[in-house]
C-alpha cells in the first residue's frame, strides 16, 4: 500500500489546486528554494496526522490570502483491498472504489467547516476531521470518528532539514532508535541469558527471601498500615517490583561514538557526525523487522528533507545508493538539492518532481515525460539541467546528437549531415549565425552558436577561439532544447 498521489490547494505558496504524482519507491523533490518541495511533505503530514496547536497552524500552513478553504487530497493504491478486511478499517469497506485501473482509498482533509448528511443524519465537519469519498454517494464522510485510525495507516518516519539529529538517536520507544532497541528487547527475551536475570530478579526482590529487597519493604508497609487502619480502615498493604520492561531498561542507553580520539556520547559529536548516524539508524530501521507487524503490516514511508546536509559528496553517493534499496521495499520521498543524492535515478521505480519558479509562474514537471533524447528516459545530463538548470557538455553533446540524427533522416544519400548541414537547419529554426569559427589560420566561418559550442567541446586543442563562456553554453543549450522539443513532437 503506498500513497499514489496528492493534491494540495491553498496550502502555503500552493494558491489553487496543484496535483502531485508519486510512486511506490523513491520520489525525488528538486529544484528552485522555496518553491514549494517541502510543502508537499507536510501536506501529506498535515493530511494523516492533523493540525495541532504548533503544527500546521492556519497562520503557518494556510495560504494568505486565498478565497477559498486550505485542502489536501490522497489517493491511497494497491492492497486497499486487504486493509479494509482487517475488523479496524472494515467500516471502509464501501470507500474503496476503482480508478485508473487501480483500487484506492482518496481522503481529504480541509479546513472548511461543513454539514454532511451521513446515514440520515447531519454531521459537522472540519479541519480535525479526515473524510473518506464515497464513490456511490460521491462525497467525502468521516467515518473513522478521531484520527487514531488514519494516523495508523502508515508509519511516517520525516528527518527535517532544520531538526536536530539526536531526535533520531533517542531511545526513547516513540523513535527511530528505540524502535530498532525495542525489536532487539523483544528477540532478546527469549534467551537463557534473560530467564537468567528473570531467576535473580524473582530471588532478589522474593518474600520468601530472607535478605531480599522485598523483605525489607514489609516494615515500611506495615507502618503505613498502622497509620492508615487508624484513620481511614482495615487493609493490608505489600510492595511489588515486576522485573522491568524495555521502556524502562532503554532510558537508562546511551549511544558511545569512539572515532579515534576517545570515547564519547554521541551528543557530544558534531552535528555533521549526528546526522549521519541518524541516517544510517533510519536506513537500518527501514531494512528491519522493527516497523513490521506480521499480521498486518503498517507500510513505512521515509521522508528526507535535504539529507545532503553536513555529508561531503562521496558520503552523499552512499546515501542515495541505500535509499534507492529501501526504495524496492517502501516508498520514499526525498527533498535535494543535490545531483549526487540522484545519481541512482532510476526511471522505471523512481519518479523525479522538478518545481521552479513561484506562485502563479510555478512550473511542475515529473520524470515521466522527461526523456528529450527519445530513450525512453532522461539521461543524467538532462536530469541535472531539469532539476538544477545545470548545463554541461556532456548534455549538450547529447541534444547536438540528436539534432545530427534528424537531419541525417532527411538526407537521401546515406551519409551522416555535415557540421555546415546541421547548421543550416538550426538557421532554420530561426537562430542566425552570430559567431565565428576559426578552423585554421587561413580557414574561418560564421555558425550558430551551438554549432561553435560543439566545435569547442570537441576540439580543446584548437586555442584560436575564444573559450565558451558558461552563459554560452546555457543559451546554446537553450536552443538544442528548444530543437529537439520540435523534433520530437514531428511534423
Amino acid at each position: 500500500m503506498y500513497i499514489r498521489s496528492v493534491v494540495v490547494e491553498n496550502v502555503k505558496s500552493f494558491r489553487e489546486k496543484h496535483r502531485f504524482e508519486l510512486k511506490p519507491g523513491v520520489n525525488f523533490f528538486v529544484g528552485d528554494n522555496n518553491s514549494g518541495k517541502s510543502t508537499v511533505l507536510e501536506a501529506l503530514l498535515f493530511m494523516f496526522e492533523g493540525p495541532s496547536s504548533t503544527k500546521w497552524t492556519p497562520e503557518k500552513f494556510y495560504c494568505t490570502g486565498a478565497t477559498g478553504p486550505t485542502r489536501v487530497e490522497v489517493d491511497i493504491a494497491d492492497d486497499v483491498d486487504d486493509l479494509v478486511a482487517q475488523e479496524k478499517y472494515k467500516v471502509l469497506s464501501d470507500f474503496v472504489f476503482e480508478d485508473e485501473g487501480q483500487r484506492i482509498l482518496r481522503l481529504e482533509r480541509s479546513s472548511e467547516t461543513r454539514t454532511v448528511v451521513q446515514g440520515g443524519k447531519n454531521k459537522n465537519i472540519d479541519v480535525k476531521a479526515v473524510c473518506f469519498w464515497h464513490p456511490q454517494r460521491q462525497q467525502f464522510e468521516n467515518v473513522t470518528g478521531i484520527d487514531a485510525k488514519v494516523k495508523a495507516l502508515f508509519d511516517f518516519e520525516a528527518v527535517w532539514a532544520d531538526a536536530h539529529p539526536g531526535d533520531h538517536i533517542d531511545f526513547a520507544n516513540t523513535k527511530t532508535l528505540g524502535r530498532l532497541l525495542d525489536s532487539s528487547f523483544r528477540r532478546f527475551t527469549e534467551t537463557d541469558r534473560w530467564k537468567a536475570l528473570a531467576d535473580a530478579h524473582e530471588k532478589a526482590f522474593s518474600l520468601d527471601e530472607e535478605d531480599s529487597f522485598i523483605s525489607e519493604t514489609k516494615q515500611l508497609a506495615a507502618g503505613i498500615k498502622a497509620l492508615v487502619d487508624e484513620q481511614y480502615g482495615q487493609a493490608n498493604y505489600r510492595f511489588d517490583f515486576g522485573l522491568p520492561d524495555a521502556a524502562v531498561f532503554m532510558k537508562q542507553g546511551r549511544l558511545h561514538v569512539d572515532d579515534g580520539a576517545g570515547e564519547t556520547p554521541v551528543d557530544g559529536k558534531g552535528t555533521g557526525m549526528q546526522r549521519a548516524i541518524a541516517l544510517g539508524i533510519i536506513q537500518l530501521y527501514a531494512r528491519s523487522s522493527a516497523f513490521t507487524d506480521e499480521i498486518n503490516p503498517t507500510p513505512l514511508i521515509l521522508m528526507l528533507d535535504e539529507p545532503e546536509t553536513w555529508l561531503h559528496p562521496i558520503a552523499q553517493l552512499k546515501l542515495g545508493e541505500a535509499l534507492s534499496k529501501i526504495g524496492e521495499q517502501e516508498q520514499v520521498f526525498i527533498v535535494t538539492h543535490s545531483p549526487y543524492l540522484i545519481r541512482k535515478f532510476d526511471p522505471q521505480s523512481h519518479l523525479l518532481t522538478v518545481l521552479t519558479g513561484h506562485g502563479q509562474d510555478r512550473r511542475i514537471e515529473h520524470s515521466t515525460v522527461f526523456g528529450l533524447l527519445g530513450m525512453g528516459e532522461p539521461t543524467w545530463g538532462e536530469i541535472n539541467y531539469r532539476a538544477f538548470n545545470v548545463c554541461s557538455n556532456d548534455f549538450h553533446n547529447e541534444l547536438y546528437g540528436r539534432v545530427q540524427r534528424h537531419v541525417d533522416a532527411q538526407k537521401t544519400d546515406g551519409r551522416s549531415a555535415s557540421e555546415k548541414e546541421i547548421d543550416k537547419f538550426l538557421v532554420g529554426e530561426g537562430n542566425t549565425q552570430t559567431k565565428t569559427w576559426i578552423r585554421t589560420s587561413s580557414l574561418s566561418y560564421p555558425v550558430t552558436l551551438p554549432v561553435y559550442v560543439r566545435n569547442s567541446i570537441h576540439h580543446p586543442e584548437n586555442s584560436m577561439n575564444p573559450a565558451v563562456t558558461a552563459d554560452e553554453l546555457s543559451d546554446s543549450t537553450k536552443i538544442l532544447v528548444a530543437a529537439v522539443e520540435k523534433i520530437n513532437v514531428g511534423p
